[in-house]
C-alpha cells in the first residue's frame, strides 16, 4: 500500500470532520498590481451559518470594503492577515510550518469598477484561484422608512431579493457611494448593514474611515483558473456533495471521524453547503 501523507485540517468548525491530503499551497502578498487609491475604508464582522441544520453554530469573518475613485475592493481581512504572516516565515526560511487560514474567514476577492460596474471575482478553492467577471447585479430596492443610527451614520432601510435571499440593508446618505459588502450596491448612499431573512449571512460595520492619506487598492497575481460564476457554483456544488470523490481525484485521501472512528474514502458522505449565492 503506498505511503499516506496526511495534513490534519478543522472543516467548517464540525469537530466531528477532518480533511487529510497532500493538498498545500501558499499565496504570498508580495506580488500585486495597483488598481487605485482607496478614500474610504470600511471594516465589516461577517457571521455566517456554514450547516443550516445548526442555525445557532456561525463562524465569522472580518472583510474590509476599500473604496476609491475608480475601484472597490471587497476581501477577507483574517486571510489577508495570514498570507501576510506566511509571506514573512517564507522570506525568513523558517520551514513548512505556515499557519492555516481561520475558519471563518472567506475566500472571495470582489473588485468593483465603479464606472462601468464590472465586477471581478477571485475565489480560492484549497489549491486554486478561480477568476471570473460579471457585470454588477441589478438589484431592484424597496427603500422603507426604518431609521437608526450605525458608526455615528444616519441610516435608513430597503429590501431586496438577490439570486434565493431576501435581504434588509441600512445604508447612508452621508456617504453617497453605491456600494456595500460582497455585491451588494446601487442605494442612495454606503450599505453599513446586511442581512438575509434567515440570518444565515449579516455583514455589520464594526469600523469606518475615511483616510487622510491614499491607500492602496492592489490585486495580488495569484496564478488564476478563469471560469464562469455558473461554472464555478456547479464546481463547488459537487466538491461538498461528494468530498471523497473530489479530493481522490486530486490524490488526496478524505478521512471523516464518526462517533470517535476514523472513516477513510467513505461512499455517500456529504458535507454542508449553504453558500450565500443559492442561484
Amino acid at each position: 500500500m503506498d505511503k499516506i501523507k496526511l495534513i490534519i485540517v478543522l472543516i467548517i468548525s464540525l469537530t466531528n470532520i477532518s480533511l487529510s491530503g497532500q493538498i498545500k499551497r501558499l499565496y504570498y502578498i508580495d506580488d500585486f498590481t495597483t488598481l487605485d487609491s482607496a478614500i474610504f475604508e470600511i471594516t465589516y464582522k461577517v457571521e455566517k451559518v456554514p450547516d443550516t441544520s445548526k442555525p445557532k453554530d456561525k463562524l465569522i469573518d472580518i472583510q474590509k470594503l476599500l473604496i476609491g475613485k475608480k475601484i472597490s475592493k471587497t476581501y477577507s481581512y483574517l486571510l489577508f492577515q495570514n498570507d501576510s504572516i506566511c509571506t514573512i516565515l517564507e522570506k525568513e526560511n523558517t520551514g513548512d510550518n505556515f499557519p492555516s487560514p481561520p475558519f471563518g474567514a472567506e475566500t472571495d476577492e470582489i473588485t468593483r469598477n465603479l464606472h462601468n460596474g464590472i465586477l471581478t471575482v477571485k475565489k480560492r478553492v484549497d489549491e486554486t484561484f478561480f477568476c471570473y467577471e460579471e457585470n454588477k447585479p441589478i438589484l431592484n430596492w424597496t427603500i422603507l422608512n426604518g431609521r437608526k443610527v450605525i458608526a455615528n451614520y444616519p441610516c435608513q432601510n430597503a429590501t431586496v431579493e438577490f439570486r434565493g435571499r431576501k435581504y434588509e440593508a441600512w445604508f447612508t446618505t452621508g456617504i453617497p457611494i453605491s456600494v456595500g459588502p460582497y455585491k451588494f450596491g446601487d442605494l442612495p448612499g454606503l450599505i453599513l448593514e446586511i442581512q438575509d431573512s434567515k440570518h444565515n449571512y449579516t455583514f455589520s460595520c464594526v469600523g469606518l474611515k475615511k483616510l487622510k492619506s491614499s491607500q492602496p487598492i492592489r490585486s495580488q497575481n495569484f496564478p488564476c483558473t478563469q471560469t464562469t460564476r455558473e461554472k464555478l457554483q456547479d464546481f463547488l456544488v459537487r466538491k461538498y456533495n461528494n468530498p471523497t470523490q473530489y479530493y481522490n481525484s486530486r490524490g488526496v485521501t478524505y478521512a471523516v471521524k464518526i462517533d470517535g472512528k476514523i472513516i477513510f474514502n467513505p461512499k455517500e458522505y456529504r458535507l454542508p453547503y449553504n453558500p450565500i449565492e443559492l442561484e
